[in-house]
Parts: C-alpha cells; structure tokens; sequence
C-alpha cells in the first residue's frame, strides 16, 4: 500500500496522510503503480469534462481539462518538458546539454516546447465529440503513465545521481511487459481499435524519444520522463483526434 500512495505522491500533488508517507525505498519501488495512477489521473480529467460538457463550449471546456492535467502533477511533468527542450535543441555536447537540463531557468525552446504541446493537446481534444472526448481524456493520461514503467525499469541513468538512478536499482523487465499489457488492454476496453491504435503511437513515440535520449544524454533523467509523459499525452490525443480512425471508437 505505501508502493501505491509513493507512487500517487509521485506523479501529483496530492498530499499523502502521514501515516503513508513513503521512503526513498518505497518511491524506487512504485513504478509497477503507475499505470494505475494514471488510470485515476484520468478518471478525474474524464470525470471534469463530463461535468463542464453542456455548460461551456469545446474549446473552454478542453483548455480546463488540460489545465487540470497540468494541475495534477504540479507542472513537474511540463518543467521536464522545458528543461529537456533546453538541452536538446542547445545542440551542445552531452556534459553540457546535462547542465543545460540541470538550470532551474527556462529558455526560449523551452517556452515555445511547453506552449506548442499545451496548444496541440487543447487543439486535439476540443476537434473531438464530445463521447469521444470523455473516454481521450481518459486514455492519455493513462498512456502516459504506462510508458514511464519500461523507461524507468529498463534505461540506463544519464546521470550518477537523481531520479534515473534511484529508479535504475529495482528494473524489470516483467513489470514493463504488464504496463503495455495494460495499457493496450485499457486502451480496447475504452475505444477499441481507436484505442490499440493510438497505444501502439504512444509506444511508438516513446521508442523514438527514448533512442534521442541515448544518441544525446547516454540514457534517462527525471527531467526526461516528465517530457516524455507530456509528449506522449499529446501524442494520444493528436491520433485520437485524427479523421482516418473516426469511424474506428467503440
């Protein structure tokens, strides 16, 4: 149960009773947690736009939803995005690209990175009607969180210290294979081959943003899995919103 509420305390903000307030330990052992947390990340922001659907227009009601997904995890996630597009696009070598990510202050490509994937992730939801929204809100949150599970369990830390090698210490290759099997399972369940193809996506572009990470860094940070949760949110919705699978929700 501690693994859990690590894992809770973790991706969002919400505060933990003090009677679960987990270890170092606890946190390095959460990651299996984390599609579920996921799952309720986005029971909520699917719960939000069920109850604004109606009493404000798409676009308002999608700008909120997101807003409320950044809400959740306290901007950590978007931070991670800004730090991360600061040291890639800086185009500098990896010592110092990694203190490039380490700056507490964001750059220009961070701001621009932060402001186009907020853009696209409002754009996508809102271009959906209003059944479908409900059940994407639902399913990129939860995509999102699924992929963390093999980018923690499996890569190497770019770093000798932080996130990434806190994390390193408790791989897993089985917990990896559960995530995706979660993760395409939820993914079915919720809106069928809309849903296994927007899956195979996330995957799809995680690969990618993974094999930049190791051509760049030589591996993971935390700053890196906070852009990656944020780049594959967008990434679900973008293909979920996308006209070639409309006819292809359940």
């Amino acid at each position: 149960m501690k693994r859990f509420w690590a894992a809770m305390g973790f991706l969002t903000v919400l505060p933990l009773p003090a009677v679960f307030r987990p270890t170092q330990e606890d946190l390095a052992r959460s990651v299996p947690f984390f599609p579920l947390v996921g799952l309720l990340i986005g029971l909520s922001s699917a719960g939000a736009a069920v109850v604004l659907e109606g009493i404000f227009p798409s676009l308002v009601l999608s700008v909120i939803v997101v807003g409320w997904l950044s809400v959740t995890h306290g901007g950590l996630h978007l931070d991670g995005l800004g730090d991360t597009a600061d040291g890639f696009f800086s185009c500098r070598d990896r010592n110092r690209i990694l203190e490039i990510m380490r700056d507490s202050r964001i750059g220009a490509f961070g701001c621009m990175t932060i402001g186009g994937v907020l853009a696209v992730k409002t754009a996508a939801l809102a271009s959906l009607p209003a059944e479908h929204r409900v059940k994407a809100a639902l399913l990129a949150p939860m995509m999102a969180r699924c992929v963390m599970v093999p980018m923690l369990g499996l890569l190497p830390p770019a770093r000798r210290d932080g996130l990434g090698r806190m994390f390193g210490k408790h791989r897993s290759v089985r917990e990896s294979v559960y995530a995706m099997a979660f993760l395409m399972t939820a993914a079915w369940v919720t809106a069928q081959f809309a849903g296994l193809i927007a899956g195979f996506a996330v995957i799809t572009v995680t690969a990618a943003f993974v094999y930049l990470c190791m051509r760049r860094i030589g591996g993971i940070t935390g700053d890196t899995v906070g852009a990656a949760s944020e780049i594959n949110e967008m990434a679900a919705l973008l293909v979920l919103s996308g006209q070639p699978i409309s006819g292809l929700w359940g």
